[in-house]
């Protein structure tokens, strides 16, 4: 394993003190990051983008923009996404990039019927490319309400040209032992993905707010 369980704790512990974060006005989201090193990012050494379902859910669950097919409608309603759109609604986007825009910025994921995939790339492609995010494809079966929820509590691991990611691991109200089962998970999915423990650098925690405390890793 990367890093143990307690060096995790410690962290989190001191991340949270009030000294290092003094309260605000709203329900901070903490994040991970990860810097790796002796990668060539451009050789694709390390190339993440993957979907961590949190063991833990966040209070404030992740935002999910579903287009169902006409037979996953009445199940997406029960898994109360933040927005649901039929496959009308999202061609009518064609053209209203300030709409398609705050969809983007206001969501973590995209969640679409197989039959609308391509109309969501040519609207919604463009808008969600620069923000790192991407239509995921909805199962063909009739109830996706657990599906949906299952991305409610996802968090998306992902890299780019840089040799480091940052990623969601809660809310600074979870508590500590929630805040390191979310981080164990992450990072156990990230090193299933790498070379190995010894590409990775550094690992911080910090709140939105926060400045980052890093995790011993010895």
């Amino acid at each position: 394993m990367i890093v143990s369980k307690e060096r995790i704790e410690e962290a989190v512990k001191k991340v949270l003190e009030k000294e290092n974060n003094p309260k605000r006005e709203f329900t901070q989201s903490v994040e991970l990051i990860i810097a790796f090193k002796d990668v060539d990012m451009k050789r694709g050494d390390i190339k993440l983008r993957e979907a961590v379902v949190l063991p833990r859910p966040p209070s404030k669950p992740r935002n999910v923009l579903v287009v169902p097919s006409l037979e996953q409608i009445e199940s997406a309603k029960r898994a109360e996404p933040n927005v649901i759109l039929s496959k009308e609604e999202l061609q009518k986007l064609q053209g209203a990039k300030r709409a398609v825009k705050k969809l983007a910025s206001k969501n973590q994921w995209f969640l679409i019927s197989q039959d609308s995939m391509s109309l969501a790339g040519r609207i919604l492609g463009p808008s969600l490319g620069p923000r790192g995010k991407f239509p995921t494809p909805l199962p063909s079966s009739s109830d996706i309400s657990e599906y949906i929820m299952r991305y409610k509590r996802s968090t998306l691991v992902k890299t780019k040209d840089q040799p480091h990611t940052q990623t969601f691991v809660g809310t600074e109200d979870q508590g500590v032992n929630d805040l390191v089962e979310n981080v164990f998970t992450v990072l156990n999915a990230i090193e299933g993905k790498i070379k190995g423990p010894s590409y990775v650098k550094a690992i911080y925690i910090k709140t939105t707010m926060s400045k980052p405390v890093q995790i011993n890793l010895k």
